[in-house]
């Protein structure tokens, strides 16, 4: 079972505004923080993270923590991982993280959940959903495109990203998927707190 059904995807954490935005998601109710700023150098990735780490745990002893594409500091870390088309193989991650660690995988398209690769990784991340300022140039896939990767994928569980809005988290979760990552919705919000918790709201069992 995945350590969470929410995920934030902490971009740009390395700037300490956005740092304080994780704090307070995680304060608000999130229990999995993915970290990822593609354009920070190694060094200051990884001292982002050493410093961010101690205040998640302060704020919950139980949030899961993964790292996006960079293996050497999930393994300095002792963090989850996430890959995609670009970045270590899923057999390098293996290799080099505990046995205890997530492995996930960033798919775009339905092809990408049929063959070996969904009994490879313990989860996708499908994207995007909706149109996303994250790729202001792309309509968004769409839940029929999402309903016909996670049939794919099953018994795989796919997080639904893009556009995600804590209004659209019931139809991702009809379309099959067994959770979302959020990114601007919380990121990017004016009160990251009650951003938060209007998704755990929606997530929460009925």
């Amino acid at each position: 079972m995945l350590p969470a059904r929410l995920v934030l995807i902490a971009d740009g954490f390395t700037d300490e505004e956005r740092r304080e935005q994780a704090v307070a998601a995680v304060r608000g109710g999130v229990q999995w923080i993915h970290l990822r700023d593609h354009d920070a150098s190694r060094d200051a990735f990884e001292e982002a993270a050493r410093a961010l780490l101690p205040r998640l745990r302060e704020e919950s002893d139980t949030v899961h923590v993964s790292i996006n594409s960079r293996l050497d500091p999930a393994i300095d870390l002792d963090t989850s991982l996430h890959v995609g088309r670009r970045g270590p193989s899923i057999s390098q991650a293996r290799a080099y993280l505990s046995q205890e660690a997530f492995i996930g995988y960033s798919a775009h398209e339905e092809v990408e959940a049929r063959g070996e690769l969904a009994s490879q990784v313990d989860y996708f991340f499908f994207s995007p959903v909706y149109p996303t300022s994250s790729k202001p140039d792309h309509p968004g896939m769409g839940l029929s495109a999402l309903r016909a990767f996670c049939n794919t994928a099953r018994p795989t569980p796919v997080l639904a990203l893009g556009g995600i809005t804590p209004e659209r988290i019931a139809d991702c979760r009809e379309a099959g998927a067994y959770g979302v990552a959020v990114l601007s919705g919380i990121m990017e919000a004016e009160a990251p707190l009650a951003a938060t918790r209007a998704y755990c709201r929606a997530l929460a069992p009925a």
